[in-house]
């Protein structure tokens, strides 16, 4: 998984109820919300099904969704339909949420898309199709745009990635670890940056910094 997106199933297998469930959602379900990273307009929403690895009121009595989250054999973290309206359009930036670096991992099912919707990772365009299951490792560079006329719907699950992620993606070689190497770089410096430009996250950075110093060093492993 060096560029950051991988193609894991050109057909998940339980899209149909996937998509099924989709249907049932109502306008009152959708949750207007910003994304994690810079954006140029609003347009983005969420039906949330698992947040901060709590079931929520969406996902009781549904059987059928139960059952797809039930198919990923890892803890789940958070589960949401994530819609994105014609005409939105986010920047290139780097999470550290659903990062392979940091223990987490994303999953993308598309659900609803048309090809003016442009996924960019590491500069590269990743054509998701309706149906298919990605991996996506948010640490790599990453941009969305929906230049079409119609609504792109993702079923986006994120989980910690234990031996089951990983035995779905490639051997960890000397790329991944150049690229593992590089992202703490960053996070340190994000760290570095946030103490001097506001006191108040001091705490935030130092935790920060030593978590990578720690990673660095060798102690603990690296996911």
């Amino acid at each position: 998984m060096n560029s950051g997106a991988l193609l894991l199933s050109k057909r998940f297998e339980l899209i149909e109820p996937a998509t099924r469930v989709f249907r049932e959602i109502r306008d009152s379900d959708w949750i207007p919300t910003i994304p994690d990273g810079p954006y140029k307009n609003e347009g983005w929403r969420v039906v949330k099904i698992v947040h901060d690895r709590k079931p929520t009121p969406f996902l009781e009595g549904r059987a059928e969704l139960q059952t797809v989250l039930q198919w990923f054999k890892a803890p789940i973290v958070m589960a949401v339909y994530y819609s994105m309206l014609p005409g939105t359009e986010l920047h290139p930036h780097r999470d550290t949420s659903g990062t392979l670096e940091l223990g987490r991992l994303r999953f993308h099912v598309p659900i609803q898309t048309n090809p003016n919707v442009r996924f960019m990772v590491s500069k590269k365009r990743v054509p998701m199709e309706e149906g298919q299951l990605w991996a996506l490792n948010t640490s790599y560079l990453h941009a969305v745009e929906n230049k079409g006329e119609s609504e792109r719907v993702h079923l986006v699950i994120e989980v910690e990635a234990n031996d089951w992620c990983w035995s779905m993606l490639p051997a960890r070689g000397a790329v991944y670890y150049a690229h593992y190497a590089w992202f703490m770089f960053l996070l340190a410096k994000r760290g570095i940056t946030a103490l001097t430009v506001d006191r108040k996250s001091a705490g935030a950075a130092v935790k920060i910094g030593k978590f990578v110093i720690g990673r660095l060093m060798g102690r603990g492993k690296a996911t």
